[in-house]
């Protein structure tokens, strides 16, 4: 039960958090890509600080600073990347390159954490490799898969993975220390800090539209982190790895939907091999947690 519940909250984490990412490109056509973090942020230590307060949870403490402060730079540095990616490029192209991530999610978890990689994880992380290969390089439909576009973003939407995966890492590491709303509040109003001054500046005139924006962005990031981290919590981080491939499905449908990004054939069959790769490695989790 401990496996499925873990999975559960990941699952719906990351829903969340491929919600936030298209608000965040739609932000991203009025915004600077650092107004769009800090907003993202903010809003994000707000909500969190009003659940604190009517909740009665804990708030955060002073001996866990240190590492609030480390996750926020990393935050900053991952979301900044993302987010300018995800403003110059179709949202799938993005998640599709974002699938390397739990490559090194994996390889941090056995590094780490001693975590057991056995032949059956490694497996499924092929397969879903393999699906993300298959969607980058594969057909030429609508834009997905060519090599054209700001180079900048190409680079931003390799890089993000890297930073991403030693966030989750360290999340998994830290979870055990500290109470996941105050932990995620700490870092989320240390991260808006961090980003404050690059995002100082032009600001547009804040309209109707960008004000609902930026209030739905921080409420999807403070909650999606929260399922994550509660996740996390239950679950090895080779699992949680494998979990994350199903994003690029949810990108493509947001893609497709508000973005009119019209997935090519090349994203469903490697959206059907991530998915298999999931299957696979949830039930190894289950397999494994019913032995223990």
């Amino acid at each position: 039960m401990k496996s499925l519940s873990g999975m559960l909250f990941c699952a719906s984490g990351i829903v969340l958090m491929c919600c936030m990412d298209a608000v965040a490109k739609a932000l991203g056509a009025d915004l600077t890509t650092f107004q769009v973090v800090f907003l993202r942020y903010l809003g994000s230590a707000i909500w969190l600080i009003l659940w604190i307060a009517l909740t009665g949870a804990s708030w955060p403490k002073k001996e866990d600073l240190g590492r609030q402060a480390q996750r926020a730079a990393l935050l900053v540095v991952t979301a900044s990347l993302f987010f300018y990616a995800v403003t110059h490029l179709p949202l799938a192209v993005v998640a599709a390159l974002g699938m390397t991530a739990p490559v090194y999610v994996t390889l941090l978890g056995a590094f780490l954490f001693h975590e057991k990689i056995g032949p059956t994880a490694w497996f499924a992380l092929a397969l879903g490799a393999a699906g993300s290969a298959t969607i980058i390089f594969a057909g030429q439909t609508a834009g997905f898969g060519t090599i054209e576009g700001d180079p900048l973003a190409w680079a931003a939407a390799l890089l993000a993975p890297l930073t991403y995966a030693i966030v989750v890492a360290l999340l998994k590491h830290h979870s055990s220390r500290e109470d996941p709303a105050a932990m995620t509040m700490g870092q989320s109003l240390l991260a808006a800090i961090f980003v404050l001054p690059l995002a100082l500046g032009a600001w547009p005139a804040i309209t109707p539209h960008i004000a609902g924006l930026g209030t739905l962005i921080g409420l999807l990031g403070a909650v999606g982190f929260l399922l994550l981290i509660h996740g996390l919590r239950r679950l090895p981080v080779s699992v949680f790895a494998v979990l994350d491939y199903t994003a690029l499905i949810w990108a493509g449908l947001l893609g497709f939907f508000f973005f009119a990004e019209i997935p090519g054939p090349q994203l469903w069959i490697g959206g059907s091999l991530i998915i298999a790769a999931c299957v696979l490695n949830s039930r190894r989790a289950v397999e494994a947690q019913t032995a223990s």
